[in-house]
């Protein structure tokens, strides 16, 4: 195997220049510049859709880990096994979304309003929470380790059978 000494300078250029000739042609890529056309690829991770219309949208098994949906408008949407890892839901709507066995850890749901939204077999273990609404909110079997779900006011309780460090508020 040729080591890097072996290589000549000028394959070293012909690499440079394709490199350089190539990298416009990403840029220019609308799929990569536009994120409305790379989530339709179902990988949009990273992607800045802060105030995205998405009301409705069918989401499933969308790859959106560490995507920018502050303040995105999700409500109703499927978002059913999607990769939500890391990102920033804060302030978004959620309601009557479906997030069934989608990936939440580590995502960013601060005043997210979760109003009859169904997580039911999600995993959103360390997801930030506070401040979100959440009426109506489906969890069962739910792995919500350290994600201290606050229902109403008053005094608050680990819910019977939820994992530890989710947080139920007993509104007493």
């Amino acid at each position: 195997m040729p080591s890097v000494r072996d290589v000549s300078p000028r394959s070293r250029w012909a690499t440079l220049s394709l490199l350089m000739f190539l990298a416009p042609l990403a840029i220019l890529n609308p799929s990569l510049a536009d994120p409305m056309k790379q989530l339709e690829t179902g990988f949009c991770g990273g992607c800045a859709l802060s105030g995205a219309d998405l009301r409705g949208r069918d989401l499933r098994g969308v790859y959106l880990i560490g995507a920018d949906l502050r303040g995105a408008d999700l409500q109703g949407a499927d978002l059913s096994e999607a990769n939500l890892e890391g990102a920033d839901l804060s302030g978004a709507n959620l309601e009557h979304a479906q997030l069934i066995g989608s990936r939440l850890s580590n995502a960013d749901l601060r005043g997210a309003n979760l109003r009859w939204a169904d997580l039911s077999d999600a995993i959103a273990i360390q997801a930030i929470t506070e401040g979100a609404q959440v009426e109506g909110l489906q969890f069962a079997g739910a792995e919500l380790y350290r994600s201290n779900l606050i229902v109403g006011g008053g005094e608050t309780q680990r819910t019977e059978g939820s994992a530890p460090g989710t947080e139920r508020s007993t509104g007493l």
